[in-house]
């Protein structure tokens, strides 16, 4: 007969008291989920920001006065709405000092379960003449002006069998859609300022709003680049020059996600550390229980032939065992729960979050398998070094 590995005898061990066993395995597995989760949760986070960054690409937003709010939720969350100012406030903000580009935009709110339109959704329409924000992150996948009746949908936005669109009963033809951001552009349809303004006429013929708006003559922000110039001041120079708006400064809208984010990221990385801290204690409290109670069997091993460096890797090995079981499973908990929810769980977050592509995804999942798997042996090294280094006749004593 072949004589046993360590691995053999580890898994007969395990096998042979699975009450202990399940509970080992439970510790790992809770602290494999939770170590996998936070990192992909703090990740994802990071790539929101970067994405919320490259996806406003202007240092100041002029809106309507009280309107700053909605323009935020719009951004964040695209909580579809419209606001409206005359379209001389281009003009003027255009004239304030340090500005060095503007663009204006019109925005309107689509209906849902209505009828007349594909489903609720903000759209956004945009003056390609002088746009500087949207262009520059679609040239990878658009790199042209859109023509009459052509729109850009987010990757939420419903569209029909034959790549269409109907918003106010005006048929448009989607022209393309663009890659994942976890920011209220998912949900956003981009068109052209003529083609957005001929989509509200209809509305306001049927009696979907705009009652009292000059949709001809009104816009719904201008988007300002200061290039290098202070943005605070050029803001307050806007306001105290053109009068009925509110600014919202990207830097402002950065910094009050920042401070949430830093606090989320902060309470994962306290939560896996003391976890991890936790389990290891814990391990080891069970580890030296169960093999307390194994003294006698040990102790026959030695009577046998195993040497003491034997009983250690036996040990040693059970634990590397219940880590790696352990681990397995936490990891698919942590697919099964966070990846198909990622964007719920953003969603109640109040931020942007956007999963990791799939090589940052494999770093994520290496590093927290081996801090998993490495719990094991280290909370089973304080057991091993105890039962190598006892005496056969005092275990079989004792374990009697």
């Amino acid at each position: 007969m072949k004589p046993l590995s360590n691995f053999g005898i580890a898994y007969r061990n395990i096998g042979g008291k699975p009450g202990s066993a399940v509970a080992l395995t439970a510790i790992v597995t809770i602290l494999a989920f939770t170590l996998y989760s936070g990192m992909v949760l703090s990740k994802s986070l990071d790539n929101g920001m970067n994405s919320l960054r490259k996806r406003l690409g202007a240092d100041i937003a002029v809106v309507p006065i009280g309107s700053a709010v909605d323009y935020e939720n719009t951004i964040l969350a695209c909580a579809p709405t419209g606001f409206y100012f005359d379209s001389v406030k281009e003009k003027q903000v255009a004239d304030v000092n340090c500005v060095t580009q503007v663009t204006a935009q019109f925005y309107l709110a689509t209906l849902a379960d209505s009828g007349c339109c594909s489903g609720e959704v903000q759209i956004v329409g945009i003056d390609f003449d002088t746009d500087f924000v949207v262009q520059p992150w679609i040239a990878n996948i658009f790199n042209r002006q859109l023509g009459d009746n052509e729109v850009i949908v987010g990757c939420e936005v419903s569209i029909d069998y034959d790549n269409t669109v109907r918003y106010f009963d005006n048929e448009l033809n989607v022209a393309a859609r663009l890659g994942k951001s976890s920011t209220g552009m998912d949900q956003t349809v981009f068109m052209s300022l003529n083609t957005a303004r001929e989509t509200a006429r209809k509305a306001q013929m049927d009696g979907n709003g705009f009652e009292g708006v000059d949709i001809d003559n009104s816009i719904s922000v201008v988007l300002v680049n200061t290039d290098g110039y202070d943005v605070s001041d050029v803001a307050d120079n806007v306001l105290r020059i053109v009068n009925g708006v509110s600014v919202v400064e990207s830097q402002g809208i950065y910094s009050n996600i920042a401070t949430t984010l830093n606090f989320f990221k902060g309470m994962a990385n306290a939560i896996m550390i003391l976890l991890s801290i936790f389990a290891v204690l814990l391990l080891a409290v069970l580890f030296a229980m169960t093999i307390n109670n194994r003294k006698k069997e040990f102790a026959i091993l030695r009577v046998m032939g195993a040497t003491r460096k034997k009983l250690a890797a036996i040990v040693l090995t059970e634990g590397v065992f219940i880590s790696l079981l352990g681990t397995i499973f936490g990891i698919i908990f942590a697919f099964i729960i966070v990846v198909p929810f990622a964007g719920l769980i953003g969603n109640r977050m109040g931020m942007p979050l956007l999963l990791p592509d799939f090589e940052s995804s494999m770093k994520l999942l290496a590093f927290s398998m081996i801090l998993s798997v490495g719990i094991g042996p280290l909370a089973a090294c304080y057991s091993s070094i105890k039962i190598s280094r006892a005496e056969t006749y005092t275990m079989i004593r004792e374990g009697e």
